[in-house]
């Protein structure tokens, strides 16, 4: 190769990284509402305006999501475990989901994949892209909330 086409590609490269940064920390902020799902089934959803999470049952496993106890000493107020779509010896993987309220954040805080993808993306509020865990088929988004004052009647 040229020096004309490691130019080129360092250019490229330099654009991206600059579009990367600024969609990152100058891009729309995260609302005030995180849902978690699972196969494209909300199974929790946390409003950090009013600190109040609902907890959606999933489907064919009723008893899931479950409470537990947050990882001492990390930041997580609440814990709880949804079933992933990853197959274990032992049944659908477990992912476990942390709730940090001075944050306004979420995390996987621990996942039964192999390369454990979604648990290394830890703290999530919003900024940036989303948290994914894509073997589990587990994502974690926010949103705002809508005041248009529309009350839904026609």
């Amino acid at each position: 190769m040229k020096l004309k086409d490691y130019l080129i590609i360092g250019a490229i490269l330099f654009v991206i990284s600059i579009f990367y940064i600024w969609i990152t920390f100058f891009g729309p902020k995260g609302g005030g509402i995180a849902k978690v799902y699972q196969d494209n089934q909300v199974v929790i959803e946390v409003d950090f305006e009013s600190k109040v999470y609902k907890l959606f049952p999933q489907e064919n496993h009723e008893d899931y999501p479950k409470l537990t106890d947050p990882v001492t000493g990390e930041g997580g107020d609440v814990a709880i475990i949804i079933l992933g779509s990853y197959e274990t010896l032992e049944g659908r993987s477990k992912v476990y989901i942390e709730i940090d309220w001075d944050k306004n954040s979420l995390r996987i805080q621990k996942d039964e994949t192999p390369k454990q993808i979604g648990v290394r993306r830890n703290w999530y509020d919003g900024t940036g892209l989303p948290a994914i865990s894509l073997p589990s088929k587990v994502f974690i988004v926010f949103e705002t909330k809508l005041d248009d004052g529309l009350d839904g009647a026609v």
